[in-house]
């Protein structure tokens, strides 16, 4: 690639927290350790009908329940402190999270796994459920007269009025789930919601799918802090393996004590119907819908129920040659018609088909990205979204007419807005961010219009610190392609010094680092690093999300070649910076991004220093929906699954290499770790290993944070600081 060809186009933000005389220095104790740096954000539930939010202030030692319209007029509703459970004198309820049921009367809390109900009106509590198993995924029936929830894998309802419970399923057990999905589910369909189960929205009939677990096969995650260890075991279908056996089931309301429901059961054989992706009522409650994916996950069907007969008819169909993404973006209107997203342009767009009509009408076109559906307004004339249009580094807040007609673009201001809708669309939350300023909390009407500000529940602390500055650019890939990347410099950068760089990598599917949005925890970090002398660089490669169909599915088949391809056409450029020195680069991510640093490093000598933290090391040991969507079946692709794991290259590791891993990660297994290490040592490489005990895959808690993270910082301090010989990169 030519200097020209590779000049990157960039673009500085200036830093809203920008250097100044009397800052402090960032430590890692103050990010991990400490109160959060960037504050308590405002917690806030919408009203069902549509006129405010209920939210938590803090009042000295007590905490109030207030009602809040959109200009700021504030109602007290109740104190913590006059939370009394009738009949149950010395028992306190802590107020924090609850439901708001439809009808805006009453709260949903639940507290050490019972659940209790609080009356707005009279303010009086009482207490639901009494047992010793937690009652979980609990709801609201859309008439408020019930709460269902799930019980030791159960599904239950209680009649409020009356107190009375009603089991509804009995086969609840280790390998039988009813109205909660299974791990699998959880994780890679449902973006980690496990509620199985759905109300009509009469409030007569409930909607459940049970999971058969036992062809599933069982990983075993041990406990060896007691005595004598202890081992739960886990259904996790591994690439190729069973999955369990679906069903879903329709019943109805008992209508009174004893009196027995009338229930449609429906199960599916075979591949094309492995997976129910989504389910639901139709809005007149007259029949149910589920959207089916085929094993492999290239064919999707949207089939409509009648109730009580089931009678099938299909409604769309859809196919790709690599795989589908299912996303929430289903909408059924009142007149029969349904708007949905798809990728068939080679962007996701929204769709609608008309009841009866076979071909949809596009409402949105271009080469962009419906990134998130919100909602319909309340009479139905525009539908509301998120997207990339104005750039795939942003979020804005869109509406299209569901007749059809031109998108309206409700945000303005360049940055990433993340969006909540009240009911109705009748106004939003909007978390309004850039990569160098803390999230404003704004509620926007219908039209985009800010109405108020909403401060956080404890402000933030991050002025006294000095940040980095943050450019992004446009780098081009060896075929051309554009890639977009960004680099965190020192407050105090000098051009003519040559510094280390440190590269923070994901690089899969359904993810982007590259934003201009607020990092979190993980960017403070990297301004941490940037003080220290670091300069911290981040590319999107194609297999990432957000640049359209054609983009993603670049990784069909072979993980880890054109990421790691794209990543070397961002270390080709930095080595052409004059401040950059080249043999003192390191990379780091964590998941897909410590499975790609390690890919990274024994596919190529242009580090000098990794860290992986919870990373996948052979693809066999992961999910079956997440592995086979983007590599199919094992038995299919053998060799695509051997060339895209690094553990069969590890001999060929000559970096310095930094490894991390929860031995209670229920998502990618410490195994991967382990049997990676055993490779390592055939080869007489040596490591730097860390784990966690009983920690999950984000290894969460202040020691922890603060031990790990600082971890990885002193291996890069003691691998990258000095600079190297000519030679290049060596281990250390």
């Amino acid at each position: 690639m030519s200097s020209k060809r590779s000049a990157a186009l960039v673009f500085s933000l200036v830093a809203l927290l920008s250097p100044a005389w009397g800052k402090e220095k960032l430590t890692l104790e103050a990010i991990f350790a400490g109160e959060p740096l960037e504050g308590a954000p405002p917690r806030v539930s919408f009203l069902p009908d549509g006129t405010g939010f209920l939210r938590v202030v803090s009042e000295g030692d007590d905490k109030l329940l207030v009602r809040e319209d959109w200009q700021g007029h504030r109602q007290e509703l109740v104190r913590q402190s006059q939370l009394q459970v009738i009949g149950e004198e010395d028992l306190k309820l802590v107020l924090s999270s609850f439901q708001i049921a439809p009808d805006g009367q009453k709260l949903l809390l639940t507290q050490e796994g019972d659940l209790f109900l609080l009356n707005l009106e009279d303010k009086s509590l009482r207490r639901l459920t009494r047992t010793p198993e937690e009652e979980e995924l609990a709801e609201f029936s859309p008439n408020s007269q019930w709460v269902s929830f799930v019980r030791a894998n159960d599904l239950y309802l209680v009649e409020l009025a009356s107190g009375r419970e009603h089991r509804l399923t009995f086969d609840g057990s280790e390998t039988k789930l009813n109205g909660k999905l299974d791990w699998v589910y959880t994780e890679e369909l449902y973006n980690r919601e496990s509620k199985g189960y759905a109300w009509s929205s009469d409030s007569q009939k409930l909607l459940y799918l049970s999971f058969d677990l036992t062809p599933v096969p069982t990983y075993p995650l041990v406990d060896l802090s007691p005595t004598h260890p202890q081992v739960s075991w886990l259904r996790y279908p591994k690439a190729g393996d069973a999955n369990a056996r679906v069903s879903v089931t329709v019943t109805t309301v008992p209508a009174q004590e004893g009196s027995a429901p009338q229930s449609l059961s429906l199960s599916f054989q075979g591949p094309q119907r492995e997976y129910v992706a989504r389910f639901g009522f139709l809005p007149k409650s007259d029949g149910f819908w589920l959207l089916f994916l085929d094993r492999l996950q290239k064919n999707a069907e949207l089939v409509r129920f009648d109730w009580p007969l089931g009678s099938a008819r299909v409604l769309l169909r859809e196919h790709d040659e690599a795989w589908i993404n299912v996303e929430d973006d289903l909408l059924f209107l009142e007149n029969g018609a349904v708007i949905f997203g798809s990728e068939r342009s080679g962007f996701r767009h929204l769709y609608r088909v008309d009841l009866g009509e076979t071909q949809p009408v596009p409402l949105t076109s271009g080469e962009w990205e419906v990134t998130e559906v919100l909602g319909l307004s309340p009479d139905q004339r525009f539908v509301y979204f998120t997207s990339t249009q104005a750039s795939p580094l942003e979020r804005h807040l869109y509406r299209v007419p569901v007749a059809g007609g031109a998108v309206e673009r409700l945000t303005q201001e360049a940055g990433t807005h993340s969006l909540r809708a009240a009911p109705g669309c009748r106004a939003f939350l909007d978390a309004y961010s850039t990569a160098t300023r803390l999230p404003e909390y704004r509620l926007l009407s219908a039209e985009g219009k800010t109405l108020r500000l909403i401060p956080y529940d404890k402000p933030a602390q991050l002025d006294r610190f000095e940040l980095a500055s943050v450019e992004f650019l446009t780098l081009a890939a060896a075929d051309g392609t554009p890639l977009y990347a960004s680099l965190l410099k020192p407050a105090h950068f000098n051009p003519k010094k040559r510094y280390p760089v440190v590269v923070y990598v994901y690089g899969g599917p359904h993810a982007q680092v590259v934003r201009n949005g607020w990092g979190g925890r993980t960017g403070l970090f990297h301004h941490f690093l940037a003080q220290e002398g670091f300069l911290v660089f981040s590319l999107d490669n194609r297999g990432s999300t957000a640049r359209g169909r054609n983009f993603e599915r670049a990784l069909l088949g072979r993980l880890g070649k054109t990421e790691l391809a794209d990543q070397l056409a961002g270390v080709k450029w930095l080595s052409q910076q004059p401040f950059v020195d080249a043999t003192r680069l390191g990379i780091w991510g964590w998941s897909y991004g410590g499975y790609m640093t390690l890919y990274a490093l024994t596919h190529s000598n242009a580090f000098r220093a990794g860290a992986a933290v919870a990373p996948v090391t052979d693809w066999r040991l992961y999910d079956t929906i997440y592995t086979e969507r983007y590599l199919k079946l094992p038995s299919d692709n053998p060799e695509g699954y051997k060339e895209s794991s690094p553990i069969f290259a590890a001999q060929n590791l000559q970096a310095a290499l930094f490894l991390a891993h929860g031995t209670g990660d229920d998502n990618v297994h410490w195994q991967n770790t382990l049997n990676f290490i055993a490779e390592l040592i055939k080869a007489g490489k040596h490591y730097t290993l860390y784990l966690y005990p009983n920690k999950d895959h984000g290894i969460l808690g202040k020691n922890e944070r603060l031990q790990l993270f600082s971890a990885i910082y002193q291996h890069f301090l003691r691998n990258l600081s000095a600079p190297s010989p000519s030679s290049g990169p060596k281990a250390r």
